[in-house]
């Protein structure tokens, strides 16, 4: 995984799991996979991911999306 597409680390807590996001990959794959409502927040963040490997968008972009999403699915988060 390339360092640049990494990212200050986003502590979430989905169905009482707890995990630590630290890249965009990461945030990816939670957004698709265990996100557990499709929201517009959510949405927009996982097109930032794809914009990221395109080379349109940076990794800071995609966490403060991440975050959004977050807080309007109601997931708990600390960063």
């Amino acid at each position: 995984m390339s360092r640049r597409r990494s990212f200050k680390p986003v502590k979430i807590t989905i169905n009482g799991k707890t995990r630590t996001v630290y890249n965009v990959v990461q945030a990816g794959n939670t957004l698709l996979n265990d996100w557990p409502a499709q929201t517009p927040a959510a949405k927009a963040a996982e097109l930032l991911v794809l914009d990221v490997f395109n080379d349109l968008a940076e990794p800071e972009q995609v966490r403060r999306a991440f975050i959004t999403a977050a807080k309007a699915s109601d997931i708990k988060f600390s960063s």
